[in-house]
């Protein structure tokens, strides 16, 4: 079955794996989930730069992945800052951010559903710094999930996000 029209998240299409009354369906494609306004962090503490939320069920069926593009940039100051990608509750990548010289970020993450309420992800960052995460999450998959970035450091846009990208492979 084909969607005409998606909304920012819905899929394309779908695609029945499995016989019977209703049968198995399982998404295919979808239009990605987008922000682009920029955001920097508010003086001390953590704050939410980014956030864009996956719509319940998008990733019930085994092999179901997420890829998240995240990017941005950090101030030029000696102020400690500290950048995280979070997957619902669970934060997939921690990196501080080096100091002194002013630059740009991405991430780039795929999470991947290994059954019910489990998933496997990596997380890479490049830019003037690098990073890389592996691990698993245990996200209820038949819930909306929240994925952000959040961003902790002293002064007002030490970290500034400028887009975050979500997009449904499978």
């Amino acid at each position: 079955r084909f969607n005409s029209a998606p909304a920012v998240g819905e899929p394309f299409a779908w695609l029945c794996v499995s016989a019977g009354t209703p049968g198995t369906w399982v998404n295919v494609g979808g239009v990605p989930l987008v922000a682009t306004t920029a955001v920097g962090n508010v003086g001390t503490g953590e704050d939410n730069l980014q956030t864009v939320t996956l719509p319940a069920s998008m990733m019930l069926v085994t092999g179901s992945t997420v890829r998240i593009t995240a990017w941005g940039t950090k101030a030029n100051n000696a102020d400690t800052k500290t950048l995280k990608l979070h997957f619902g509750s669970a934060t997939i990548l921690t990196h501080a951010l080096g100091t002194g010289a002013a630059g740009s970020w991405k991430i780039t993450a795929d999470v991947v559903s290994t059954g019910t309420d489990a998933q496997d992800y990596n997380a890479f960052l490049i830019g003037t710094d690098t990073d890389a995460e592996i691990g698993t999450a245990t996200q209820d998959d038949g819930a909306a999930i929240i994925i952000k970035c959040t961003g902790e450091a002293t002064s007002n846009n030490d970290i500034v996000q400028e887009g975050l990208i979500v997009e449904l492979l499978r």
